[in-house]
């Protein structure tokens, strides 16, 4: 936690009250008066008191929201004047966080009389309440730091959550990284090692690369040079070289030979080329797929829960082969046009020097140039994904919900809630190629430009001196020809870098990620498990600012059943998601057959704890398929046993193949009961110790609930099963029952029990169940 300290100006002046630094035992930051007015201030706790200071923000300070800058102390903030009120901690009880839109307030009972302490905002939440929880153990007569757990005390500065360099917030504060400042060679390294599985193939291509290269280089010089100024003028001394003195025919046509064979040549580099890159190219992109999707299947549900499918599609399809792209074609091309470009211009210098001089005197202000357009790639990249992510997560909501979104006629406004995103994307390409056309322009005007200097000031010395030849000149002429397709190729390479890069910088960042749900080193292997549960004191919320359980302490013996009943958004299906270890507890522990699930292998866990949630998914494939999903070994009689079972059986046989039958994606050609008996019938295939029903049978009729409900008695046999229901007729034949509300476990017992307590929760919502059930009968 950061370690927050009082100002020089706040301590003088506590000194009037006899209060120094050293007493000093917790401080908070607050930012804003009880009427939403942003201002300076602290709260600090001491053993007699409960101080809080405030100052109007001074002229011209400069106030830092959370993710842009880290907030420092300077001397704005010590120059403040601060206004100071003590309370006496005897006199305050009750002491508790109230949440607000956007802000939270710190409340207490003061003298027997309600009082509110101080104001914030939601980026010092965190530290308020490890201050409360500070303050409650002084009150308790406890150390001020007893009962913390090390989570508080580990809880990082909040300095190191921003980038050092730029100030930027981290993504994801655990790894540190930060997309601004983030190191391009060491992303380029990473790609790389992806490719040199393939090293063979890449070797080849490059032998290819340098061929046709060496191929292209030669040919301005035997269509120029050799042609016009030796064959055809024949210099008998030149053949004379190769044994063909006068032979001015004979050279002719085995110079045409020699051609055609580089031609030829020249293709059939090509075809290996093209045949080697697709090769390299599908192979690598599948390699980082997989890497990508098996870094987000180890990931935790909760980074499931935060992102857009959209977006992760788009990381997933286009990224992957937007890497590929700047590896396969670029570094081979940048290499082989690299050395191209060297050697015609040793040979232009060779041939004659001025013209050689002429012909690249544009070159350091292409450079230049270049240097000044290429950070714009970088961010428009960057922007395009994001417009992408928006397009695809757009797409992607709408086409799931297509029956919501028809149901309320919704199509036109559907339309135009894309048209924003995808105007987005619109323009963010046309940015692209508008900086791409630059690079374009440029480069072919140097060109251009070089190749009307040489034929202008080739012609005159043709015409005026004797320092050049014609043979010679057509050769220049072809070699600046020849540098139109490395020139256009560097024109379009930046681009393919700043994609390429900013791509796997996406990538890594899914690999990268860390899970929050993470197996210790040599885990307890669940070898006999028994069933046994237990929970102790377990705190637990999605968000610091609120927790959904609240100091939840439960045991549930082996074999046993339990209800769990409450209200909506009470916390019985976040109770049951922390048994089965898809998050972790905040505070406390939960214990199968007396390990910490956190010790348990997550493998065994999940093979003996098995769940029928409320959001039942179907997987595109057979019917036979999705029951096996967690038992891929069973046979057909068990697939067919526990589909009886679950009550599935007759309308699997009424399908047209029966349980060969293919259904689709989230199962849309079935209604919500048969996919709800689907579901039951997965989890009795996976034969758990530990089954847990959320809400299981609540898609289903009266009839089928029946009929579930008889299969269900045959399957909680030597099981423990929570189950989860709204309806609690269901849950009369349970053990026990727990009311949870609030967060908090406030009735137990059996349903008899519980129904005859008439002030009671479950009494209460019984009778409403009762009285419900009467009118629709009626």
């Amino acid at each position: 936690m950061k370690d927050n300290k009082l100002t020089k100006n706040i301590l003088n002046k506590i000194k009037e009250y006899k209060i120094h630094e050293s007493d000093i035992l917790s401080v908070c930051p607050i930012d804003l008066s009880f009427e939403g007015e942003y201002i300076l201030g602290y709260i600090f706790l001491t053993k007699d008191y409960l101080g809080v200071c405030e100052s109007d923000i001074p002229s011209g300070y400069t106030h830092f929201f959370r993710g842009t800058k880290v907030h420092k102390k300077d001397e704005d903030e010590d120059l403040a004047e601060y206004e100071v009120k003590l309370f006496d901690l005897k006199k305050i009880e009750h002491i508790h966080v109230e949440r607000m839109i956007g802000a939270v307030l710190l409340s207490a009972e003061y003298d027997g009389s309600p009082m509110k302490i101080a104001s914030l905002t939601n980026t010092y939440l965190e530290q308020l309440n490890l201050f409360v929880r500070h303050t409650k153990n002084i009150k308790n007569g406890k150390d001020f730091d007893a009962d913390i757990v090390g989570k508080e005390a580990e809880e990082e500065d909040e300095e190191l959550l921003y980038c050092p360099i730029c100030g930027t917030m981290y993504p994801d504060p655990a790894k540190k990284v930060c997309p601004k400042c983030t190191n391009k060679r060491t992303i380029f390294a990473r790609v790389l090692k992806y490719f040199f599985k393939y090293r063979f193939s890449i070797a080849i291509l490059f032998l290819s690369y340098a061929l046709g290269a060496a191929i292209s280089v030669v040919w301005p010089y035997l269509t120029g040079k050799v042609l016009f100024d030796h064959i055809l003028e024949k210099d008998s001394e030149y053949l004379a070289t190769f044994g063909l003195a006068g032979k001015f025919t004979l050279a002719l046509g085995l110079l045409a030979l020699i051609m055609i064979g580089s031609r030829i040549i020249e293709e059939i580099t090509n075809v290996v080329q093209m045949a080697l890159m697709a090769r390299v190219a599908t192979s690598t992109v599948n390699d980082i797929k997989t890497d990508v999707f098996s870094a987000m299947s180890r990931l935790s549900l909760n980074f499931f829960t935060s992102k857009q499918t959209g977006g992760l599609m788009t990381r997933v399809l286009s990224d992957s082969n937007r890497v590929t792209e700047f590896f396969i074609d670029g570094i081979p091309s940048v290499f082989i046009h690299g050395i191209t470009i060297i050697i015609t211009f040793v040979v232009m210098y060779r041939l004659n020097w001025q013209m050689a001089l002429i012909a690249c005197i544009l070159l350091p202000l292409l450079v230049f140039m270049t240097v000044k357009l290429r950070p714009g790639l970088w961010n428009l990249s960057g922007k395009r994904h994001r417009a992408e992510k928006a397009v695809s997560s757009k797409a992607n909501d709408n086409l799931t919900g297509a029956r919501v979104v028809k149901a309320f006629g919704q199509e036109d406004a559907e339309i135009e809630r894309f048209t924003n995103p995808n105007n987005n994307l619109k323009d963010a390409e046309i940015n692209i190629v508008k900086l791409r056309n630059k690079f374009t322009i440029l480069y072919s005007l140097v060109q251009e430009i070089s190749s009307i200097w040489i034929w202008i000031i080739g012609v005159f010395f043709v015409l005026k001196t004797d320092k050049i030849d014609l043979g010679v000149l057509l050769t220049f002429v072809g070699y600046v020809a020849h540098l139109n397709g490395p020139m256009n190729f560097f024109s379009r390479v930046f681009r393919m870098w700043s994609e390429s890069i900013n791509a796997a910088q996406r990538l890594f960042e899914i690999i990268d990620s860390i899970p929050e749900i993470v197996e210790k080193e040599n885990p307890v292997r669940l070898m006999k498990p028994r069933g046994e549960i237990e929970l102790s004191n377990v705190t637990f919320g999605y968000t610091v600012s609120r927790n959904v359980l609240k100091n939840i302490n439960l045991k549930v013996k082996e074999g046993e059943v339990l209800g769990i009943v409450g209200r909506s958004g009470a916390g019985k299906s976040t109770l049951v998601n922390l048994i089965s270890r898809l998050y972790d507890v905040k505070e406390g522990s939960i214990k199968i057959d007396g390990v910490d699930v956190k010790d348990l292998s997550l493998s065994d866990l999940r093979k003996n704890v098995a769940m029928v949630s409320q959001d039942t998914y179907i997987f595109m494939g057979s019917v036979a398929k999705n029951i096996a999903y967690g038992n891929e070994n069973a046979t057909g009689e068990e697939i067919i046993r526990a589909a009886k079972l679950a009550g599935a059986h007759d309308f699997i046989s009424k399908m047209p193949d029966g349980y060969d039958t293919v259904i689709g994606a989230s199962g849309k050609d079935l209604s919500g009961g048969e996919k709800q008996r689907i579901s039951i019938a997965r989890a009795i295939l996976a034969d758990p110790k530990i089954l847990i029903l959320d809400e299981a049978t609540a898609s289903v009729d009266t009839e089928t609930e029946k009929a579930i409900q008889n299969s269900l008695k045959l399957l909680v046999k030597g099981r423990t099963t929570l189950s989860i229901a709204h309806r609690l007729s269901t849950l009369r034949d349970a053990d026990r029952l727990i009311v949870i509300d609030n967060g908090r476990i406030v009735e137990e017992g059996t349903h008899a029990e519980l129904d005859k307590n008439e002030d009671g929760i479950f009494h209460k919502l019984n009778e409403l169940q009762n009285k419900s059930l009467a009118v629709t009968n009626f």
